[in-house]
Formats: structure tokens, sequence, C-alpha cells
């Protein structure tokens, strides 16, 4: 979706034809890429039907329309073909997320609800959905997740074992989770809506991590934000120092604990 480079060099290989053909009907279409992987990732958790899944995606981003319809089947074909090359590449593909769901349900079960208690603690009520759907992905990027506010879910890499150490895989998945509610209006009314995402994303790194040390998963630390900054791939600006600035921000904040979305109207004013 966004360019990143797979873990496995093979298994990258076997799905580059498919993907391209994939992206290429995303153009032919003249659908808008980035915003239609954020309906067609979630979406393809529920819907079985890949014709189905193309129709809604579209409608999501270019509402329904008769050429809408026309590039549906051409899409929902080149979707088929991607899930085709991956069930080749990865024929056990189910029974090996199954045992990976095991290891990630067991940390979060013992440490998750604590994690989560934190933030809410340390930033206000209605940060955090009362619940959400959590799909355990095969780690194609050794480690990673993403979160999908429209839909309440987020998605998480099945690692085995934690690709950094010092920060935890239950740790992302309690981040990924915290940002869930951004799109309440409260929240991000005052932010454009192409900058809320990053935004929301820094803003939930401090109090996750304070509250993971809290819950002896990390030591909180200006380098471990660095480091998760880092990791996790947020998208920094260029001229922009973020450690500095998410510290600075935060500190102002437990100051002063304005209601939880003015906080976040100031950091996006900081990231200029």
């Amino acid at each position: 979706m966004d360019g990143r480079t797979l873990a496995d060099a093979r298994l990258a290989a076997a799905l580059t034809p498919s993907a391209q053909e994939l992206q290429r009907q995303i153009s032919v279409a003249g659908l808008p890429s980035e915003k239609l992987w954020r309906h067609l990732l979630p979406l393809s958790a529920t819907l079985e039907s890949n014709r189905q899944l193309a129709e809604v995606a579209i409608t999501k981003v270019a509402g329904k329309t008769a050429r809408g319809e026309v590039h549906a089947s051409a899409l929902a074909q080149a979707i088929t073909g991607v899930e085709s090359a991956m069930r080749t590449a990865l024929p056990r593909l189910e029974e090996e997320l199954a045992l990976r769901v095991g290891p990630l349900r067991q940390q979060w079960e013992a440490r998750g609800p604590g994690l989560l208690f934190g933030v809410k603690r340390l930033t206000e009520e209605g940060v955090l959905p009362a619940s959400a759907d959590i799909i355990v992905v095969h780690p194609a990027l050794g480690g990673g997740g993403d979160a999908f506010p429209t839909y309440n879910l987020v998605t998480v890499e099945g690692v085995l074992a934690n690709p950094h150490h010092e920060l935890p895989e239950v740790v992302r998945l309690g981040w990924l989770i915290s940002q869930l509610n951004v799109d309440l209006p409260k929240y991000g009314e005052n932010i454009h809506a192409d900058r809320l995402p990053a935004i929301i994303q820094f803003a939930m790194l401090p109090a996750v991590l304070q509250a993971a040390e809290d819950v002896e998963l990390v030591h909180a630390s200006p380098q471990l934000l660095t480091k998760a900054i880092q990791a996790w791939d947020l998208p920094v600006p260029a001229d922009i120092e973020p450690t500095g600035l998410i510290t600075d921000w935060w500190n102002t904040y437990r100051d002063g604990r304005p209601a939880w979305g003015v906080a976040l109207t100031a950091l996006d004013q900081m990231f200029g």
C-alpha cells in the first residue's frame, strides 16, 4: 500500500506481478489510491466476495456511479489475483496464522487491559473505544500494523518474536487501538482530515509508552520515544525533530490537562 519493502524477498517476488496489476487497475479507474486502500484493507476482513469488496470500496471513495460499477469487475479480478498468488506462496497461511495468534493473545490478556487503563488515565475518558476488532495478519514486514478508525479495526502482524526487544509488539497493539476514536468530532474536527492520522499517531506515543512502563513492558525514555517513531514508521516532516517536539507538547499537556481535542489541535499547530 505504501511502498515499504517486505521482509521476505521470495514473497515479494511472488506477489509483485499481481500487486502491480491491482495497482494498475486502481489507476485505470482513476481512483485515489491511498484513500481506496484505507477501505479495501479493513473491508477485506469482513467481505468474502471480491466483487462486493470492490464495489463497496469504490463507492466509499467515489460514490455510486455507473463508471464505478464498470471498474469494480476488473478491480475484483485483480484482488483475486493477489489472493491466488498469496495462497501459492504461503499454502499453509491460515494454519500458521492460527499458531501466531496465541502468543500475542496471551501477552495482551496479561498486560493489555492494564496498558489501556493507563492510557485512559493519562489522557481522558472517551479517548479509547469501548471495543475494537483486531485482525492478525501475516508478518510480511517483520512486524507492523495499522489502525482504521472508520471501521473501529486494527491489523497487527503476527510475529513470533519481537523485532525490537525494547518495544514489545503488544505495546504497538495498544498504540494502534488508542488511535481508533480519533474520528470523533470532538477530537478531530479542527484538524485537516489528511493530517489527522499522523497527528494521532504521534499524540498517542507518550501516553502509550508511559502506560506500558506502568505495567512493566518497557522503560519509557526520550530514547525509546525516538525508537518507536523509527520502528513504527511514523511520517516525520523533513524540518521537524519529533522527539523534542512531542516531549515538549506532552509535558505542557500534563501540566495543564486541557481537553484532549484541544491538545491534539495544539500538536497539529506545532507540526506547522
